[in-house]
């Protein structure tokens, strides 16, 4: 996701135009959750969306900036336990660190995984760039009886520490600085002897000059192609050729097998040896209200009613408390507003235009501002509000047996979760799956069976005030249909061998409500300034098929589909026009109906079912396309549309014939 910059002064920086040129680079690299997203938006201004659980930067974010005067880059990366990479998001930041010239790497550890942060750590100190070690969540780790020595980590590391509690500032001041007089050291890992001395016949193909870091020929020896291609082009082919019969010779004698463990048992080892020196321990710990309330949140049998109450909690609050402000807005502030603007333009085309039923400022701006934003403000806060306290990740662990049918892990709940938030991002935190087969069918959920907040909200507006019975259609239709399909699309897909589910489980804290509202506040503003375009768009095209009369012919032409099949008024084809751009302009314009007592029951029913659904806005398709290729996109949305209509149909069919 691109960063929301904001005007906010910090004495280190200042924001720079496109165009800075010569720009230091800096990468922040570490564990997930560790908080390196925070560190972004500290040192750049900017706001990266952070929250309290894995994988939320799935791509890296740039922004240019200036530190102590000098002019830089600063690049979030997404989280990573190693650099020997596994899924598209890991394989970016490694891109990242690999293939562009790096001047500083600011390292975000985490107090309450030391171990694993070390880790990770002599992987980034072998590339030989100058770091900063920031150890975070020191203030986490003290409640959980932890205390790390910070000095002499330090001196053991041969870099500077500094201990942080990025959520509150502390420990932030003159990180800048720091950052920039950080100094490079060399690998604090010692591994096997013929590993060591395959290396160092590996640098001596170079000149002294342009040696390779350390880490960087330890990727060659693990036959990382990026790096393969960089020392091919450096090397020369006969030189590299030479390398190469050095790697094969020595992969005669070590398996590939036996050297990733052998690599990763010296710094493990290492690492241990490190955190038990640098760090005491309360001999005992009292399991506190967060250790309960994770544990009741992923239990197998507690778990559930847990989330029952979560989602109807959002149910009662999307369809109840957003209802009442949006009829608030509506009475004291846009109905006079449009009575006034229709009194002051005579002439009746621009009237109808701007004022009518396909008007701009009616069903263009209004419908934006008073229908969507109340829902969306109360949808967002109670989503920051479990993204924060991290009840997500424990999510992920509850489901992981509901998703084993459609050849997925826990993990697939993140992305899926999000994708109630925007369909489009939750397609691309789809790379945090292992394999493409993951990510195809993670992303067919997506568009199939997972409404984005504002249909979302939209659609809870509108059951909340239909019978429940209402409600127990259309959620198990939708739920039943995406089962079904899911478990037939895992089936047509190659068979692979089982992703295995690692998570880290972030610790449940309470909630800080600062990063709550300030979430809410970039996710509501990217709203306004994505989506208040398209809801004018789409009123002025309604407004030009009305006068052209295209509108008429496109309802005769789908008659057939819209009256016969799903027995729905032909002004449904409006709604569904309406949708092809953006789901929940769609959304919006159907609630009018419903509240104009356009709709029955059944009407009402089917509807929902079949806008829930329909084909994914043109930005997930297009997103689609990138992370998937044309034949995927393509013809997951043509099955999508097939599927919505005939679901829609069946349900029909069936609730009139009981």
């Amino acid at each position: 996701m691109t960063p929301s910059c904001h005007s906010v002064t910090i004495s280190t920086h200042r924001t720079l135009s496109a165009d800075a040129t010569n720009d230091r680079k800096i990468a922040i690299i570490g564990l997930g959750n560790a908080g390196k997203s925070l560190f972004f938006n500290m040192l750049t201004g900017c706001y990266s969306f952070v929250a309290n659980y894995p994988h939320t930067t799935v791509a890296p974010n740039r922004q240019r900036t200036t530190l102590e005067q000098w002019p830089v880059e600063i690049i979030d990366t997404p989280g990573i336990s190693s650099l020997n990479s596994y899924s598209d998001d890991e394989r970016s930041t490694l891109d990242v660190l690999l293939q562009e010239p790096i001047q500083h790497i600011l390292f975000c550890g985490d107090a309450l995984r030391l171990q694993q942060s070390l880790v990770l750590l002599s992987q980034v100190l072998e590339l030989g760039i100058p770091t900063l070690f920031c150890l975070n969540k020191s203030d986490e780790a003290a409640r959980h009886g932890i205390v790390v020595d910070t000095e002499r980590l330090s001196r053991l590391l041969g870099v500077k520490v500094v201990p942080t509690a990025a959520p509150y500032g502390r420990g932030m001041d003159r990180l800048g600085e720091q950052l920039l007089l950080s100094q490079a050291n060399g690998s604090p890992v010692h591994y096997l002897r013929v590993i060591e001395e395959t290396l160092s016949r590996l640098g001596a193909l170079f000149s002294v000059e342009n040696r390779p870091s350390r880490g960087m020929l330890l990727q060659f020896l693990q036959k990382d192609g990026g790096v393969s291609a960089s020392m091919a082009s450096q090397l020369g082919q006969d030189v590299f050729a030479t390398a190469t019969d050095i790697v094969r010779s020595f992969y005669a004698k070590v398996p590939p097998a036996r050297l990733g463990q052998s690599l990763f048992t010296a710094r493990d080892i290492w690492a241990r040896g490190v955190d038990r020196e640098v760090t005491k321990r309360a001999e005992v710990t009292v399991p506190g209200f967060s250790y309960w309330a994770g544990w009741s949140a992923r239990h197998p049998v507690l778990g559930w009613p847990i989330l029952l109450a979560v989602l109807w909690l959002t149910f009662y609050a999307v369809g109840g408390l957003a209802a009442e402000i949006a009829t608030l807005l509506g009475v004291w502030i846009f109905d006079p507003l449009t009575n006034l603007v229709g009194g002051w333009i005579e002439d009746p085309f621009l009237n109808e235009m701007i004022v009518g039923n396909f008007g701009i400022l009616t069903m263009g701006v209004i419908n934006a501002i008073v229908t969507v934003i109340p829902i969306l403000v109360v949808f967002f806060l109670i989503i920051n509000f479990l993204e924060d306290v991290g009840y997500l990740p424990n999510l992920s662990v509850l489901a992981t047996r509901a998703f084993a049918p459609f050849g997925l892990t826990g993990k697939a709940v993140l992305p899926i979760i999000l994708g109630t938030g925007c369909n489009t991002m939750a397609t691309l935190t789809s790379r945090m799956m292992e394999s493409r087969a993951e990510r195809i069918v993670v992303s067919f959920l997506i568009a199939l069976g997972v409404p984005c907040a504002v249909q979302l909200g939209v659609m809870l507006a509108i059951l909340s005030v239909a019978p429940f019975s209402a409600l127990l259609i259309v959620v198990g239709s939708v739920v039943f249909t995406a089962i079904v399909c899911g478990i037939a699309l895992n089936r047509l897909m190659p068979a692979r061998t089982a992703s295995a589910f690692l998570l880290e489980l972030p610790a449940l804290r309470w909630p800080n409500w600062r990063n709550i509202l300030q979430k809410t506040y970039f996710r509501i503003k990217d709203f306004v300034l994505e989506a208040m375009p398209l809801f004018v768009f789409a009123a002025a095209l309604m407004f030009a098929l009305e006068k052209t009369g295209l509108l008429v012919l496109i309802k005769k032409w789908l008659h057939p589909i819209i009256t016969g099949f799903l027995s729905m008024p032909d002004k449904v084809t409006e709604v569904f026009i309406l949708v092809l751009s953006r789901r929940e302009v769609g959304a919006v314009y159907f609630k009018d109906m419903v509240d104009n007592g356009e709709l029955d029951y059944y009407q009402i029913i089917t509807g929902l079912v079949v806008m829930t659904l329909f084909i994914p806005c043109i930005s997930n398709t297009m997103v689609m396309i990138k992370e998937l290729g044309a034949r995927w996109a393509i013809s997951i949305n043509l099955g999508i549309v097939a599927i919505a209509i005939l679901v829609g149909g069946l349900v029909d069919f069936l609730i009139r014939l009981v």
